[in-house]
């Protein structure tokens, strides 16, 4: 019996992508839009350099954020 052919089984269909797109983007865009943004707070507030790395970090912060919670709504899903 061991020596049997193995029936050939058909590839299992692939899961859906339960997974949102707003939480994909979230850390990119965040870090995008945050430095841009501080950019210009920077520009009107005299420094640039120190507008654009506070826009930065929190642009990341929010990312991350939203991050988290595009985690929790793929894990609902489930």
């Amino acid at each position: 019996m061991a020596d049997a052919p193995k029936r050939a089984e058909s590839p299992r269909p692939r899961p859906p992508d339960i997974f949102p797109l707003w939480g994909k983007l979230a850390i990119p865009g965040g870090v995008l839009w945050g430095t841009a943004l501080g950019a210009l707070a920077g520009m009107v507030f005299g420094n640039i350099v120190i507008g654009t790395m506070i826009g930065a970090g929190l642009g990341l912060g929010i990312g991350l954020t939203l991050f988290a919670a595009a985690i929790v709504v793929a894990s609902a899903k489930l």
